[in-house]
């Protein structure tokens, strides 16, 4: 779309026809190219969201994988008694 917007602004009178179709692509570019950018921004706002998701997700998987790992070693507990702390999570 980036690329047919670029082609879009170089057009010229020659290009489309006469003058009425230049000023009609002249309009049309300005819509186009704002579309785009909307959906530049869209994007980059979605893809934003989706690392932050990803990133969260890997975090409390591997929170739980350790509270988990924790829980199934006896000698993790032993260790947290002997401290005075009778916690599982440390």
């Amino acid at each position: 779309m980036k690329h047919a917007c670029g082609d879009l602004r170089s057009a010229t009178v020659s290009n489309l026809g006469n003058g009425d179709i230049d000023e009609a692509g002249a309009d049309f570019k300005s819509a186009w190219e704002f579309g785009i950018s909307q959906i530049a921004a869209i994007t980059d706002a979605i893809r934003e969201g989706l690392q932050v998701t990803a990133r969260t997700y890997n975090e409390t998987d591997s929170a739980i994988q350790q509270t988990f790992s924790k829980a199934h070693h006896p000698g993790a507990g032993a260790a947290s008694q002997v401290s005075g702390h009778s916690s599982p999570f440390g």
